[in-house]
Order: structure tokens, then sequence, then C-alpha cells
């Protein structure tokens, strides 16, 4: 998936100086308008600050969740990635659906190595760039900053929390109210699911994303949003987790180990993304894994319910939500 992706730094061109002199004359037609707020705002991120001096009206989006945040705050972006893992036919996200205008929003391709094209950012003439949570270095944030301010990410690359990301989002956009209800909304809402299922607490929990080609498991680290949202409805990580972070370093969303080291990371409930058809008996070193064996360990192989589980904040999570907390359940009770 794109966020194991290698993160080439990106030099800047004359054209994009010139774009960059255009980019605050706006359409006075453009979508994306928001109410309420105060600006100027400032918004820090692992590279600095950034100074919003206006209401922003013509807002891209970068990566992961933050077009999804923007719609839950009724403001329509100008430009977002185009998705093809998890995606419905028209690239955009199936339960993102709802806040997508075709003549609004222009999709700009985001490859899956690499960063999107600063040129074809410019192109849609942003006066602001939302990416608190997509990973890029300081060279990239440098380039793209001559087109219009940027958001960053606040700490470490894809470790943003989806509290952290809506609240940026929010203040960015001038709307802070509003994204501070979206934060409650679902914080109720894993408190609630956390209160309907007792069962879930306590229970040692581990996200893996198994890669039966190279025979390797990306571990899933506590920093990383899609372990957070299950931890707030009352999993644990697992030690071999814990103690894998800790050896990997603070900086790591994720760590690789062998199929035959992934007994290390064994929990009470395992989390795999597979390939469609997969089956744990297929992989001999799996097998060994108690998990495995009492059937606590589930494998999810369509790509639009891992998607909505790596895409995490107030509009997915919910959507997710209804399609695994069954399965959650059921193996939560098998490892009682």
């Amino acid at each position: 998936m794109k966020r194991s992706r290698l993160l080439p730094a990106i030099a800047a061109t004359a054209a994009l100086a010139l774009v960059a002199g255009c980019s605050s004359d706006t359409d006075s037609d453009a979508p994306a308008a928001a109410s309420g707020g105060a600006f100027p705002v400032t918004v820090d991120h692992a590279f600095g600050s950034t100074v919003v001096e206006a209401q922003p009206q013509r807002i891209v989006t970068m990566g992961w969740n933050a077009q999804d945040i923007l719609g839950a705050l009724d403001v329509t972006p100008v430009g977002q990635p185009k998705y093809t893992y998890g995606a419905d036919e028209n690239g955009v996200m199936p339960w993102a659906q709802q806040y997508y205008d075709a003549d609004a929003t222009t999709l700009y391709d985001d490859p899956a190595a690499g960063d999107p094209d600063v040129e074809t950012i410019a192109t849609l003439t942003p006066d602001l760039v939302l990416a608190p949570y997509e990973g890029f270095p300081k060279s990239y944030y440098d380039t793209l900053s001559a087109v219009a301010p940027v958001v960053a990410y606040p700490g470490e690359a894809w470790q943003t929390t989806w509290q952290e990301q809506t609240t940026m989002i929010g203040e960015a956009v001038g709307k802070p109210t509003e994204a501070q209800a979206l934060i409650d909304g679902m914080g109720e809402r894993l408190a609630a699911e956390a209160d309907a299922h007792p069962e879930f607490a306590g229970k040692t929990v581990a996200v893996v994303n198994l890669d039966t080609d190279s025979g390797q498991a990306n571990v899933y680290m506590p920093s990383d949003p899609r372990v957070q949202v299950l931890t707030e409805m009352g999993f644990v990580n697992a030690p071999g987790v814990v103690a894998l972070d800790e050896s990997d370093g603070a900086d790591a969303f994720f760590s690789t180990i062998s199929f035959e080291n992934v007994k290390s990371i064994d929990a009470d409930v395992i989390v795999a993304f597979t390939p469609e058809g997969f089956d744990f008996s297929s992989v001999p070193a799996l097998t060994t894994l108690p998990a495995v064996s009492r059937g606590s360990a589930i494998s999810l192989t369509d790509t639009q319910v891992v998607a909505g589980l790596s895409n995490v904040n107030p509009v997915s999570t919910p959507w997710v939500l209804d399609r695994i907390l069954p399965r959650l359940k059921d193996a939560a009770d098998r490892a009682a």
C-alpha cells in the first residue's frame, strides 16, 4: 500500500514560482466556502508553522482523511487524490460519496510510489493545501509551499491521530467548533462500542499486513491510527508489538518481520490484512499461532474494509465499524 512508499525529494522549478505568484487569485464562484473562526490563524506542524491569512476558498487535500473531514465540515475542496485501492469506480471512497461533487472537485493522480506532482497541484491554483497525515520530506514541503500555504503533519509522518487531524483542519478552514463536535461525536461512538462490547476490554491485539509474496508481515505500531481506533474501544497492544515498537524507535508506524518470527507478536486477537482467498492454514508458520488455532485471528480481504480501517476519521470509521464489529466480537469471545 502507498504508505510504505519511498518519499523522494522534489526540486523547485521556475514554472512553480510563476504559478505561486498567481495562486492568491481565486475564482469568486469557487467551492470550499467555510464560515466561522477567526483569521489569520496559525497551525503548527513538523516543519514549523503555517499562517492562513484569510478564509481559504480553493483547498487541495493530500493523502488520506483530509477530504473526508472537510466534507463533514461542509467544505468542498477544489482538488483531492484519486484513489484506486478500496475506492469506487469514480476514484472516491465509498463512505465519502455523499460529499463528492465531480463538478466542483478535481481528482488528481496520487502515485503509489513518491509524492503527487507539485505542478499538477499548482494547476488547481490552491490557496491552501491540507496534508496533516500524508508523509513527505521537508524538501517537498518547501517546494509545495511555493504554490500555497501547506498544513503538514505535526509529528512523525503517518502517525497523526484522527483527533489531531480533525483539529488542525478545523482550525485551518475556520471551523474549530464544528471540528470539535466531530471529535466528540466519534469519541462518543467509540466509547459506546467499548461499553457495548466488554469482551474487548484488556484483550491484546496486533494489526498486521501479511505479504504472502515476500513471506513478511508489516506490523502496525501503537502510534498508528488503525491500531489506536481499536485500543480506544478497549483492546490493548500486544506485548510483542510494544517491544517491537521500542526496538524500532518511535518514528516508525510499522515494522516488518518474517512469517517465521510472527509468533513474537501473537495476541488474543490478530487483525490481518490479507490477499483475496487467503487462508491462515496456507502458511505453516502462522498455523502455530494460538490466535489462529482458536479462531481469533481475523483475515480482512475486502479492500474497501481494509481501506476503511486504514483511513481513520469521523466519516470512514463509523462506516467500517458497522462492517467489522461482528467479527471483532467473535474473535474476542473466542479469545476469552
